[in-house]
């Protein structure tokens, strides 16, 4: 059973930074999902609990290294164990249940050897509200009433 315990940007921006320092060449991501949602409170300095916890992040890469730290991190791992939460690599055919200009609005930002993109907060909710799920639900509101 996936543990559930990402709830915190801090948890996001550290495990960013670890990756970041532990790649031997230049890698990127796209961080979509509420590992996305969590970043964005994280850039505003907010360490605001999401308001149902998370099992995952769901990044989208093409760079072989980050996606064998994204395998080592998967459920049931080492990973998992240390830090509550796992890494669901995702394929990039889930970018286009965002709106088609979603990059034009996406912030980035470098954490050592790893580029990270991350949709707007608007456009990482478009995939949660049409899922409709109850906790993509809390989710959305928990990102709304983010200062």
């Amino acid at each position: 059973m996936p543990k559930r315990e990402l709830k915190h940007p801090s948890q996001v921006e550290a495990w960013l930074q670890e990756w970041g320092s532990v790649l031997g060449e230049p890698g990127s991501l796209i961080l979509i999902g509420s590992g996305g949602l969590l970043w964005h409170a994280a850039q505003r300095g907010l360490d605001t609990p999401l308001s149902e916890n998370s099992m995952d992040v769901d990044p989208v890469t093409q760079s072989d290294a980050v996606a064998l730290l994204g395998y080592e991190a998967m459920i049931g791992s080492e990973f998992e164990k240390r830090h509550g939460w796992h890494v669901n690599l995702m394929p990039s055919a889930v970018l286009s249940e965002m709106p088609a200009d979603w990059m034009r609005r996406a912030s980035r930002k470098q954490y050592g050897l790893l580029e990270v993109l991350v949709p707007s907060m608007d456009d990482l909710l478009v995939p949660k509200l049409k899922r409709g799920e109850p906790r993509d639900k809390l989710h959305a509101e928990w990102a709304k009433k983010l200062p």
